[in-house]
């Protein structure tokens, strides 16, 4: 009876059990003093001699924690029960078996005194009980205790509830503890990171830095920060060939994948130990990498994009002078470490690069805008106005000149159609220049104008200002070469300019007229003075008695008188011609119909001196002449040439249609026996706007003309011939001048001289139809 008694009294109870257990374990936090109490507390609290925790690690079970007879410390007695060696999980052991069928296992099957229980912690086993009872035990005599021998049905169910409570004390402490580790760990890479990151434009620093938080991770003797191979400094204990290994091997590993080594090493370590001291137990080396760098592909037969690999910025090298091992978390830390010096490291050299990147965009940009200042300077210093525009005509830039001359400001006009303050319609190329033109600008003409105007083309253009004030341009438009497309307009005020040639015409004109006067004093005299000695001679012989032969005197005296007042009426009708020209009545006229007027008109004459005419008329358009003045053109040079060829010989007349540019590259090619007159001779300014030009020269076989007299035939009252005053040529060059042509002499002595009248052709003109080409002899 004494027996159940004391076996009713030993009996476990659950809620005394847990909130004994509760009440001195839930306050511990720190998870290696809970493993060292929880075992002492439950031997107590489960009447057991002994209580052994396993913890699952990888693929097997290891010893962790453990209490004999509630004794502290390893004893001997615990050391017999406990398996100091891990245990596989597929073993048969009872421990191995509770882990792997998840339900408590107890040794032997019947009045059990070992219990192995495994502790699971929200449907995962974290580890294996065991609670032993039993008095085989060789203990003293003192401390021999009253304990159960066995375990009853009843208890193991109470162990078996109690695994519960003691899995969540454990997990809950290992969690807890691994949070605030978490913490710390946070706490301190963020110390780091905001550290390192003021540390961007200060490398001394940034390398003070990392050193010193290696050394708080790490606990490390000596640490050093290598940023290259032949760096300078004062770790003497990291010798050349360590380092030159240690950037050789990282570069090669492209990981970063830390290296520890310890003493005394394995054959793979050996080389890179023996570079180290002797006082070095345990070295350890971490990679400072970045992602941004390239290396090619190992297999270069094959064709595809290069790897990344990271690129090494350093090493963090640290040593022990006695043997340590170094935990996971902290090499993790020091990883970290190294991540974000090499990242600040990198941002450095980024910085840097961008720094001078960003001082050579402003260098580009200051020259730049140096050149553009300068460009811009140049286009407002051009004399000449300047306008572009863009392909649809709409004006881009407008410059200083521009506004001068046109009297608009660029605010005005840039935007607007070009047409809005230059008006094309009127622009009058210039047919000598027009051979460089590189293509057509439909945006520059308009719908009254013939057509598109010319790129590449140059002449006047007669406009008005913006105060309507009437100005002529000298116009240059040429095509911008970009990808866009547009126009260059450069323009000069002529105006001035022609009202200078105007005036210099006059006051030529007002010479001329002074020289003029002093031959025809001269040229007049004669005639009067003959005409006054036959007067004088006509009085005396009507104051005397007249005769016969008197009369007939006085007949022969009034023939004189009549002959000197023609020869003086024509003097007076050439200087009229000459000094006051009258204005053109222009009609449709074919040239080779007006030559053969004049031939006929001189038919006679042509007969008397035994000179053949030959014709040679091509087919050329309408011309819109003065016919009456154009006769004269002619009749003057007929005449010359009949009065050169007084021994006879032949007066060749052609007509024929010549186009602009041959007219142009003609004029560049004469000879030097070639004279030219008009608008299109050497040093004049503005020729004339033709679309076609018709030429009616006149070969003569007489004596020729020399050079020195072939400058001065156009000048008034040069002559060769005994009678005349030699106005001649001059009213011819006037009268074609006139209609806006010139005159060109060919001659060499002996051999006769071509005389070539060219007149510009109208467009509107229209050809003669029934007309072709025709040649025949006079």
């Amino acid at each position: 009876m004494a027996e159940v008694q004391q076996h009713q009294t030993d009996m476990l109870h659950t809620p005394a059990i847990v909130n004994a257990l509760l009440h001195d374990c839930s306050a511990i936090v720190d998870y290696r003093t809970l493993l060292d109490s929880l075992p002492r507390r439950l031997t107590s609290l489960l009447h057991c001699r002994c209580v052994l925790l396993y913890q699952r690690i990888e693929d097997t079970l290891q010893f962790v924690a453990g209490s004999f007879d509630d004794k502290p410390g390893w004893s001997a007695a615990l050391l017999t029960v406990a398996h100091i060696n891990p245990l596989s999980l597929t073993s048969n052991t009872p421990e191995a078996c509770a882990w792997r069928e998840g339900h408590i296992i107890f040794v032997p099957a019947t009045q059990p005194t070992l219990l192995a229980v495994p502790l699971v912690y929200r449907h995962h086993r974290i580890g294996v009980l065991v609670a032993i009872r039993s008095a085989t035990f060789e203990e003293s005599e003192q401390e021999q205790r009253t304990l159960p021998s066995i375990w009853s049905a009843e208890e193991v169910q109470i162990v078996g509830a109690l695994s519960g409570v003691i899995a969540l004390l454990l997990e809950n402490s290992r969690l807890l503890e691994r949070d605030q580790e978490r913490m710390r760990e946070l706490t301190l890479l963020n110390t780091i990171n905001t550290r390192l990151h003021s540390t961007l434009n200060a490398p001394e620093r940034l390398h003070n830095l990392v050193l010193q938080q290696a050394k708080n991770i790490s606990t490390a003797d000596v640490c050093v920060l290598l940023t290259a191979p032949d760096q300078q400094d004062d770790a003497s204990w990291l010798s050349p060939l360590m380092r030159e290994a240690l950037f050789r091997l990282f570069q090669k590993n492209h990981s970063a994948e830390p290296l520890l080594l310890e003493q005394p090493g394995t054959p793979q370590t050996a080389t890179l130990l023996s570079y180290l001291p002797g006082t070095i137990k345990t070295f350890f080396a971490v990679p400072l990498l970045s992602q941004h760098g390239e290396a090619p592909h190992p297999d270069k037969s094959r064709v595809q994009e290069p790897l990344r690999y990271p690129r090494l910025q350093g090493i963090l090298a640290g040593g022990f002078y006695r043997p340590w091992k170094i935990r996971k978390g902290e090499l993790a830390l020091l990883c970290v470490l190294a991540n974000q010096a090499g990242a600040i490291l990198e941002n450095s050299h980024l910085l840097l690069e961008v720094i001078e990147a960003r001082n050579e965009a402003r260098k580009l940009l200051r020259q730049v805008l140096d050149d553009r200042r300068f460009k811009e300077l140049i286009l407002e210093s051009i004399p000449s106005g300047l306008i572009t525009t863009d392909a649809n005509g709409v004006i881009t830039s407008f410059n200083r000149a521009a506004k001068t001359i046109l009297g608009y400001h660029s605010r005005e006009v840039i935007g607007q159609p070009l047409d809005h303050i230059l008006d094309l319609r009127h622009f009058i190329p210039n047919p000598e220049l027009e051979l460089s033109r590189t293509g057509e600008h439909p945006a520059l003409g308009s719908e009254q104008s013939t057509g598109p105007i010319k790129t590449g083309s140059r002449g006047t253009l007669q406009t008005r200002d913006r105060h309507e004030r009437s100005i002529l341009l000298d116009v240059n438009i040429q095509r911008l070469h970009n990808t866009q497309g547009g126009t260059l307009i450069t323009f000069t005020d002529i105006t001035l300019l022609q009202r200078l040639e105007e005036e210099k015409r006059r006051l030529d004109r007002l010479a001329t007229l002074g020289e003029m006067a002093a031959n025809v004093a001269h040229e007049v005299r004669n005639p009067l003075a003959s005409i006054k000695t036959s007067m004088q001679l006509m009085l005396e012989d009507l104051n005397e008695s007249p005769t016969i032969d008197d009369m007939q005197d006085l007949q022969g005296s009034a023939s004189v008188v009549l002959k000197e007042i023609e020869r003086l009426d024509a003097i007076v009708r050439d200087l009229l011609l000459f000094a006051k020209p009258r204005q053109l009545q222009r009609t449709p006229c074919y040239l080779p119909e007006i030559s053969d007027r004049v031939l006929h008109a001189l038919q006679s004459q042509c007969e008397a001196a035994q000179i053949t005419v030959q014709r040679a008329y091509e087919q050329v358009p309408l011309l819109r002449v003065d016919s009456g003045q154009i006769e004269q053109v002619l009749f003057n040079l007929y005449l010359n040439a009949l009065q050169a060829m007084q021994d006879g010989g032949t007066l060749t007349v052609r007509c024929q249609q010549r186009s602009a540019e041959e007219v142009w590259r003609e004029s560049q090619e004469q000879a030097s026996n070639l004279t030219m007159s008009g608008l299109l001779r050497p040093g004049s300014s503005i020729p004339p706007h033709a679309a076609f030009w018709v030429d009616l020269s006149v070969h003569d076989t007489g004596r020729g003309i020399t050079p020195e007299q072939l400058e001065r035939i156009f000048q008034p009252f040069f002559t060769t011939k005994a009678h005349g005053i030699g106005l001649g040529l001059a009213i011819t060059r006037r009268l074609v001048e006139d209609h806006g042509g010139y005159i060109k002499v060919e001659s060499h002595p002996g051999k006769g001289t071509t005389m070539t009248v060219r007149l510009p052709g109208i467009p509107e003109a229209e050809t003669r139809p029934e007309q072709g080409s025709i040649r025949g002899k006079l």
